[in-house]
């Protein structure tokens, strides 16, 4: 394949991952929901555009690593799912991203595996998530308030979990897409932890402590065009202190 032919192509298939993701997380953010077809035709062209480059550069090695790609790819988005680390509209973006371009080689990276690489920089790209809700707690305790008023039972281990996940607010109830982080048995308010069940439970008061119910699919695409653009967030990361 021509050097130009192959840069025409692999354009064509990150607009089309690009165009997919941003439309799948606008939608996500707006009602929590995918459409499957938005999966299924993304996955069909992408796959076809990957057939055709295989067929094009025919290259054992490339072929190999395209195939590992897209194995290790799936096969985590899956295991993610499976374990119920997040939700399948996740799992069907690292598989979208994966077969529609197994392969990209920015100047930093660690590896060539676009899909690994999109869901580990948006992974660490979350991790901006406990550290804003650390400064919004840190703030307020600063400003003299008890945001562990009612939670004097619970553990200093509890308390710092949920300083990381989540903050006490005054108007639970009116916020949306913002899940409860607490729970009331006998008569008493405990923290609750579980974050993981992708279950819209509302706030049932208005004082209460709550986590943010982001997308990781928001994050999944801000790793893919991280990656595309400059490349792999563990290797920034490594080459500041290698360096």
């Amino acid at each position: 394949m021509l050097v130009s032919e192959f840069k025409i192509l692999n354009t064509i298939r990150i607009a089309l991952i690009s165009a997919t993701m941003l439309y799948s997380s606008y939608s996500d953010w707006i009602s929590r929901e995918v459409d499957d077809k938005v999966w299924i035709i993304s996955g069909i062209i992408g796959g076809a555009l990957t057939a055709l480059d295989l067929f094009l550069t025919w290259n054992f090695r490339y072929l190999t690593l395209t195939l590992i790609s897209i194995g290790v790819g799936c096969g985590l988005a899956y295991a993610f799912y499976y374990f119920g680390l997040y939700g399948g509209a996740d799992a069907k973006a690292v598989m979208v991203i994966s077969i529609g371009l197994p392969l990209y080689y920015p100047q930093m990276r660690l590896h060539p595996f676009t899909g690994l690489a999109s869901l580990s920089n948006g992974l660490l790209i979350s991790l901006m998530v406990p550290i804003s809700m650390l400064i919004l707690n840190l703030s307020t305790i600063l400003r003299g308030e008890n945001i562990f008023e009612g939670f004097e039972h619970e553990s200093r281990i509890r308390k710092l979990a949920a300083v990381f996940l989540g903050v006490r607010v005054k108007d639970a109830r009116r916020r949306k897409f913002w899940l409860p982080l607490e729970e009331e048995k006998d008569g008493k308010r405990y923290f609750s932890f579980n974050i993981l069940t992708f279950e819209l439970e509302e706030p049932k008061r208005d004082d209460c402590w709550v986590t943010p119910g982001l997308p990781l699919l928001l994050f999944i695409t801000a790793g893919f065009l991280i990656f595309i653009l400059l490349g792999d967030v563990i290797y920034m990361i490594v080459s500041i202190f290698i360096h």
